[in-house]
């Protein structure tokens, strides 16, 4: 969620107002979305509902009428749902009194802004500092730390919709949520950056596969809507494997490479150095015996201030800035690019390094590490105005959680308190959306297929935007899709067991119940989506172009209409088991 997906170089490249208008507009946009339904649904009346949204929420309380509906506590505006007819706040009485969901919008938002700022802020910069610590690897620390970090709210809505809504909610997020990042996301990636991507084929291909892989294994446990312990067990031990796979990304990373002519980057450069210093086998690399003459023309086209080639993976190197100077220029003259302030442009994440000798430029791009104090009060009136707005949400989690900042011990204080915070903002955010959703006669799944999967992942959407127009694109697409494969191999399965060992004493516990006789279809449809999307991209030379990038983005819309309208009219000849 947010900037987590991306190393803490590709989120310097946003500022701390950045951040927060992102955080801000998107939990601003969600609820203006929801809230402008609400009322057009008010406004059209109860007759305006589609009879198949009441026959759908009707159907879904018969199914448990052995054991309550869901274990929410009464709403303090509506109360419980089993207080009105059906079971559904959507047959609330007075009718004028479903005017008091506009406050549950209102906390949606809030809710969508907490879990941004607790996720990008506590979560983040705790993991930052348990990854260090621990001295992991990045390969390991993003498939199991920042993964775990980045699906954190994903994780949790799956475990309030198998523990306490007792409905698909959770599983809706989790694939809606998926569709969004490979289609929507990507796509977005690839329309708002300058130019074709050159996307480094290794990521995006292991993720992918594997990725693939887990939804195949996933559609065949759940097309008898039923998930037994054994099968949720099958899930996570996939994501433990993926886990042992990345212990050695490394050495086939550079097999790939080599096998198929792609030339290694920096970081690949370096393992495969320290590979050959650790075996005594260090040789010299392209070392032939050369005639004086050519010596002397490669020397001379090897330019002392030629500008240092990009690394094309999903690390960046720091930018080098060379200066040149004559023996004839005096030790206080200060150079051109210094004087006139070009060289803060050289700099990543430096918006004025103007007068800065490189030392202190290097002390700050530490300090950058660090999240930024959000309590800051900001410049401008708008930034305030937005400021003060955020400040209900800001103040308790300030107040609560210690900062994480380098050389802090309190790190797994904070990681542990991040986890009670964004697990209660999860609850609610998914509690106020069923109660929304009921109230406007839109279905479980539905809501979770949309609301909650944008409201997990629309700030990373933005922040993705952000991150590829200035020029980090191919990081951004990489990242989409490894955050999916902990969603579908943890967050699913986890909530599952954890539901299978509260269960397991009752009698005539068949597992956990799928009660969308569609998911299966909207899960091979996922697959069928995630394979085409590689295809293509392999087809494109693997390159992301902008009008493959829209194509993308539109399926994701085509993705969502083809849920709801199947969620409709209910087809017979789609439904799992008939």
């Amino acid at each position: 969620m947010g900037l987590l997906r991306f190393n803490r170089k590709a989120a310097r490249t946003l500022t701390r107002s950045e951040r927060r208008n992102i955080t801000f507009f998107s939990a601003l946009g969600l609820g203006l979305a929801t809230g402008l339904l609400f009322l057009w649904d008010m406004a059209e009346g109860t007759e305006g509902v589609p009879a198949e949204a009441r026959r759908l929420n009707a159907t879904e309380i018969e199914v448990t009428t052995t054991e309550p509906a869901n274990f929410y506590p009464r709403d303090l505006l509506l109360g419980l749902a089993t207080d009105y007819e059906n079971n559904s706040y959507f047959n609330v009485k007075p009718v004028e009194r479903k005017f008091l969901a506009i406050f549950h919008v209102l906390g949606m938002a809030y809710m969508v802004l907490a879990l941004n700022t607790v996720c990008d802020v506590y979560f983040a910069g705790s993991i930052d500092l348990l990854c260090d610590a621990w001295d992991l690897t990045p390969d390991v620390a993003g498939a199991t730390w920042m993964a775990a970090g980045g699906s954190a709210p994903e994780f949790f809505t799956s475990l309030v919709g198998a523990t306490i809504a007792q409905n698909d909610i959770g599983f809706g997020t989790i694939v809606g949520s998926a569709v969004f990042n490979v289609l929507f996301v990507i796509g977005l990636c690839g329309y708002v950056a300058k130019g074709n991507i050159d996307l480094t084929w290794w990521p995006l291909f292991r993720d992918c596969s594997y990725y693939i892989t887990s939804l195949a294994v996933l559609a065949t446990f759940v097309s008898d809507q039923v998930v037994e312990a054994w099968e949720a067990g099958v899930l996570f031990a996939m994501y433990i494997c993926y886990v042992a796979f990345m212990f050695v990304n490394r050495p086939l990373n550079v097999w790939a490479y080599e096998l198929t002519g792609t030339p290694l980057n920096k970081e690949l450069r370096e393992y495969v150095q320290e590979k050959r210093a650790a075996s005594g086998k260090v040789e010299p690399e392209n070392v032939t015996e050369a005639e004086p003459e050519t010596v002397e023309t490669s020397v001379a086209m090897t330019r002392p201030d030629e500008p240092p080639k990009p690394a094309k993976d999903n690390f960046m190197e720091h930018d080098k800035v060379v200066v040149k100077s004559t023996p004839d220029e005096d030790e206080d003259h200060e150079p051109e690019d210094l004087a006139s302030g070009k060289l803060a442009d050289k700099i990543p994440g430096k918006e004025d390094s103007k007068g800065a000798s490189m030392e202190d430029v290097e002390d700050d791009d530490d300090d950058d590490d660090e999240p930024d104090d959000f309590m800051e009060r900001p410049e401008g009136m708008v930034s305030l105005i937005i400021w003060v707005l955020c400040l209900p949400v800001y103040i308790p989690i300030y107040y609560t959680l210690p900062w994480p900042r380098k050389g802090q011990k309190l790190y797994m204080v904070s990681f542990g308190l991040s986890l009670l915070w964004i697990g209660s903002f999860a609850f609610l955010l998914v509690w106020w959306t069923e109660i929304v959703a009921a109230i406007i006669g839109i279905p479980t799944i539905i809501s979770g297929l949309t609301f909650l999967a944008a409201a997990t992942s629309i700030p990373d959407a933005v922040s993705s935007m952000a991150v590829a127009r200035k020029g980090q694109a191919d990081m951004a697409v990489s990242s989409s899709v490894g955050s999916n494969i902990f969603d579908i191999l943890v967050g699913l399965p986890i909530p599952w067991l954890i539901k299978h060992a509260i269960e397991s004493s009752s009698d005539g516990w068949p597992g956990v119940t799928i009660r969308s006789p569609y998911l299966m279809f909207y899960t091979c449809l996922l697959l069928g989506m995630v394979f085409g999307t590689v295809v293509s991209i392999m087809i494109s030379g693997w390159k992301l172009s902008k009008f493959l990038g829209g194509c993308m983005a539109v399926l994701y819309i085509v993705f969502i209409v083809t849920c709801v309208l199947i969620e409709e009219l209910q087809p017979a000849a789609l439904r799992t088991n008939d």
